[in-house]
């Protein structure tokens, strides 16, 4: 590669890591802090692929072709790969992080596939009682849940949208296995429990997930609005699930108001709603898709679409955050490896967080460096 006289001037090997290369002026170097941060995210062999990529089309453009490559696909990224997101194993749907389940039977690696043979595989059925309380079969209750009658809805199982294949939209009956009595299979394979657990409907269940940054107004640094659960008391993204007959779009900004925005002064509410609303009108998808998480099923799981918004100065530098009902606390987060907070966050958040700030500097809406403001 290092006598293609157009590549770009940082490239990736394993031994040697970054090294620079001979090009035509105007090409961008990929500055220290984005270098680090590929580094420190393991995003090596991701952009040696988007160059090797671009050398084998001779593009005539070859920096335009490395970000359309690195950007995400309109299926929200699901089959790009990286961070923990279009997942070979779920690793948090397997594990006791949510303090409400019940022990799990213990699933190898080996184990995970459906395709692995486990003749005595005999996973306890656990779903929890406000899941049962909330069925849409009930007089009583706020339907939000699927009846735990699962051949009845066999049909309605069969025909609902999942985007857990490379963040297209595909029906559960062309993507995933099924038990005899029409229960949908977990699509990246057991996790140890049957059941529903915490989640109301069998299958995919839908969520939204706002990804909110700015740079701190005093030191640069690259920050993401982060809230702490009540459940596991782990930080997380301000998200939540889509109600029925709601758009993802209106989804996001809702939970970020609820969970971010519990604000009772009136004056400073609106001019709290003023600023979502100019941050909210803009904004990107970076990922669709099954996404690991503590509190997935063999029969359920989550799916969610992330958006990232970034705040300009003039919203970043005066955003009001305060806890809604469902959030313990809020606050700005460090996007940093060295944070025990943000390396420990809740499910695959700090991997879409990793998806949505790579996806902007790649695509040149967030100037390098990428985890700290640009000096002007």
């Amino acid at each position: 590669a290092a006598s293609v006289s157009w590549c770009p001037l940082l490239l990736l090997e394993p031994q040697r890591g970054f090294h620079a290369l001979a090009a035509p002026s105007g090409m961008l170097a990929l500055d220290v802090d984005a270098a680090a941060y590929v580094q420190a995210h393991g995003l090596e062999d991701y952009l040696s692929a988007a160059v090797d990529a671009a050398i084998k089309a001779r593009a005539d453009d070859p920096l335009a072709y490395i970000s359309n490559y690195l950007a995400p696909s309109s299926g929200g990224g699901g089959s790009r790969g990286r961070g923990g997101l279009a997942l070979d194993l779920h690793v948090k749907a397997r594990s006791q992080e949510n303090p409400d389940y019940p022990e799990r039977v213990r699933v190898s690696d080996e184990m995970v596939r459906w395709t692995a043979r486990w003749g005595d595989y005999q996973a306890p059925t656990w779903t929890h009682p406000v899941v049962l309380k909330n069925s849409r079969d009930l007089d009583t209750g706020h339907k939000w849940a699927d009846p735990p009658d699962v051949p009845a809805l066999r049909e309605e199982l069969a025909k609902r949208i999942t985007y857990c294949k490379g963040g297209e939209e595909k029906f559960l009956e062309d993507v995933c296995t099924f038990e005899p009595n029409g229960t949908p299979r977990n699509p990246v394979g057991r996790t140890g429990l049957c059941g529903r657990g915490l989640l109301g409907k069998w299958g995919p269940n839908h969520a939204a997930d706002p990804i909110v940054t700015r740079y701190h107004p005093s030191t640069g640094a690259m920050q993401v609005v982060a809230i702490q659960r009540k459940d596991t008391l782990q930080w997380a993204i301000p998200g939540g699930m889509v109600d029925a007959g709601e758009t993802v779009s209106v989804a996001v900004k809702r939970e970020f108001i609820e969970e971010a925005g519990n604000i009772q002064d009136e004056a400073e509410r609106n001019s709290f709603l003023q600023m979502i609303d100019k941050l909210f009108s803009g904004g990107r998808q970076v990922y669709r898709g099954y996404v690991d998480d503590p509190r997935a099923t063999d029969h359920s799981w989550i799916e969610t679409t992330a958006f990232h918004f970034h705040c300009p100065p003039e919203i970043g530098d005066r955003l009001p955050l305060t806890a809604g009902d469902d959030a313990g606390q809020v606050m700005w987060l460090d996007v940093s490896t060295s944070d025990p907070t943000y390396q420990q966050l809740y499910g695959s958040h700090r991997a879409l967080i990793d998806e949505a700030i790579w996806s902007a500097w790649s695509c040149g809406e967030l100037k390098a460096g990428i985890t700290k403001r640009p000096s002007s």
